[in-house]
């Protein structure tokens, strides 16, 4: 691993850190609250907090948006490889898959194209930080897919605010 790639992730971990440690909140979400609702997923009727699989093969990103998100009250969970992303889906039918981009053996967007299969009303976010996404996101908008896309690193406040304003 290159000496840039593990300052990026010893950074976003700090960020991460930091953030959990002022105990974030997203927004007022109690019944007094203007606008408020009880569940971050505002375009549904609340069935329960919002699913989200993480997908990363960088066990520590996957592993801390998982900590953020849960904290945040969505209910979301980790796998490490586009192959387990396919599996959890077809097993579990998140409401959001936040899926990273460039990762060995199946890429995110080949796992979010056979995750539209199995559900194609769940939410697809991808995020990356590689300029090669470019390219295969031009592939998949070729087969008729067109995924939300997010830059890696990005801040948990940025991430949280993301998820709970568009879902």
């Amino acid at each position: 691993m290159s000496s840039f790639r593990v300052c990026a992730l010893l950074t976003f971990a700090l960020e991460i850190h930091a953030t959990m440690q002022t105990n974030l909140s997203v927004r007022d979400t109690s019944p007094s609250a203007p606008g408020s609702s009880t569940s971050p997923h505002d375009a549904e009727p609340c069935l329960g907090p919002v699913t989200v699989l993480v997908v990363d093969d960088e066990i520590i990103i996957a592993d801390t948006i998982v900590q953020i998100l849960n904290r945040a009250g969505f209910l979301a969970n980790a796998v490490y490889n586009g192959r387990d992303a396919i599996e959890s889906a077809r097993r579990n039918n998140p409401h959001t898959v936040l899926s990273d981009v460039m990762m060995p053996l199946i890429d995110g967007v080949e796992a979010a194209i056979a995750i539209r299969a199995l559900w194609p009303d769940t939410r697809i976010v991808l995020f990356s930080g590689q300029a090669a996404t470019v390219e295969i996101l031009d592939r998949a908008r070729a087969q008729g897919y067109d995924f939300e896309l997010l830059p890696k690193p990005i801040h948990p406040t940025e991430l949280l605010r993301y998820l709970s304003a568009t879902a």
